[in-house]
């Protein structure tokens, strides 16, 4: 769940506990407010009968109380209440429930069950000449003041739950609007995670997210500065590696190869010296020379590994196809496929060597890990790149599961030192494909050219 929403969730809780409290608050004095009032009205009420019955007594006009006493029961205007009238006779019995007055109201149960106050009743005896005994009871009918009520809270309620609707819908907008550049600095991580130091963001109109973008701008520049020394600590290990290689292998062609090649050259002349001397001699310079042979074969073999003398000789090209060729003969089980149609030239010795490595290193891990029937490999040049796809049909592996191993990780050394691009794609039985781009120094067109 997205903060966005969290904060949305969040903040409509928050409203939804004030709209309680607001309500229960605003039903609450509703409530107060119905009993107030209908008790006032009954209170003045029965002041006004005691006032206007005790002015008919003073007058002596006989016979005008019975009168009004006989009206006051069938009064309308007497706003939220009911007057009946108990005479002598009914005292004995007790007061009918159906002439207490049941609450009408417009609006709903609910609100009326929550704002109905008490039942309220107010009696007054008063004595006549022709009564000696009466009573007046006052009872309180709420339903004018509950309808009144309901209006009015009805319009507040509905207005701060506007007000809620409204507040909320405008803050999950302006959430939106200043937590969006989340999403774009989550996918500069992304980019970052996948080697684009280049990457930049921009700056925000919250000072946090500004915060935010200058630190991964600043943590761009250190690991672009860092890949850059990497990258130029590779290159110059490569070349020491390569320089310590081609001297080695020179040391081994000038000192071990000529020794090799001076000791069968003595076994050869002891062993046709000795035609008519001992037999042991004989065979034993027959021997020497057998090992002599055998070992400056391994020694030619590891020079030929130190450093590919027909890389010097040849070119790039011509020594590729030779490496691939003795790779076919070597291991019969599965075929490489090589193709390139344009020259190789001119690359410089960086570029040669390297591509020479990597593909030397593929067609190891083709062995080693592949289990692959066919191999292909095609080189194109450009102009501006070199492009060199390496795919076999072999088991292939899962990239989100399984580590890269040291073969694919020196690859990748070598062509993020020549300032390329190195991706591999691969699934399970789908076999591996390698993809990569390195970039053609301007004096290798120049070269070409020539």
């Amino acid at each position: 769940m997205s903060l966005r929403i969290r904060l949305s969730i969040l903040i409509t809780l928050l409203f939804m506990v004030v709209l309680v409290g607001a309500g229960a608050y605003i039903i609450t004095n509703a409530r107060h407010a119905v009993s107030e009032e209908i008790q006032s009205s009954a209170r003045y009420t029965l002041q006004l009968v005691e006032v206007l019955l005790d002015s008919v007594d003073l007058s002596g006009r006989r016979g005008l109380q019975e009168m009004i006493l006989d009206k006051l029961p069938t009064l309308d205007s007497a706003r939220h209440l009911q007057i009946s009238v108990l005479r002598q006779a009914q005292r004995v019995r007790p007061f009918p429930p159906q002439m207490r007055p049941v609450i009408v109201s417009e609006a709903p149960q609910w609100f009326v069950q929550l704002v109905q106050p008490a039942p309220m009743e107010f009696r007054r005896i008063i004595a006549t000449p022709e009564e000696p005994y009466m009573e007046i009871i006052i009872h309180a009918d709420p339903s004018d003041e509950i309808t009144e009520v309901w209006y009015e809270t009805r319009s507040v309620l509905f207005f701060l739950l506007l007000f809620i609707v409204l507040a909320n819908a405008l803050l999950y907008f302006t959430l939106g609007r200043y937590l969006a550049p989340i999403e774009s600095i989550l996918t500069g991580l992304e980019r970052i995670e996948q080697g684009d130091y280049h990457l930049r963001l921009p700056r925000y109109k919250l000072p946090e997210l500004t915060r935010i973008s200058d630190k991964f701008n600043h943590m761009a520049d250190v690991l672009l500065r860092s890949r850059e020394e990497n990258r130029q600590l590779t290159q110059k290990t490569l070349i020491i590696q390569e320089q310590e290689r081609r001297h080695l292998a020179q040391e081994l062609h000038d000192e071990l190869g000529q020794s090799l090649s001076a000791i069968k050259a003595v076994a050869v002349t002891i062993e046709q010296k000795s035609s008519n001397m001992d037999e042991s001699v004989r065979e034993s310079a027959k021997a020497i020379g057998s090992f002599s042979e055998r070992m400056y074969e391994v020694a030619r073999n590891m020079m030929q590994r130190l450093r590919p003398s027909v890389l010097d000789e040849l070119g790039l090209l011509l020594a590729l196809q030779e490496m691939i060729d003795d790779w076919n003969e070597r291991h019969g089980e599965v075929f490489c496929h090589f193709e390139c149609k344009d020259r190789l030239l001119a690359l410089g010795e960086e570029i040669n060597i390297n591509l020479y490595r990597i593909i030397q290193e593929s067609l190891t891990n083709v062995i080693k890990h592949a289990k692959a029937g066919e191999v292909y490999i095609k080189i194109k040049r450009s102009t501006e790149q070199l492009s060199i796809v390496i795919s076999d049909d072999g088991n292939g592996f899962d990239p989100s599961v399984a580590q890269r191993g040291l073969g694919l990780l020196g690859m990748q050394e070598r062509v993020q030192a020549l300032n390329g691009m190195f991706e591999v794609n691969s699934e399970i039985k789908m076999g591996v494909r390698i993809s990569i781009m390195i970039p053609l120094p301007n004096h290798s067109e120049a070269g070409e050219s020539k």
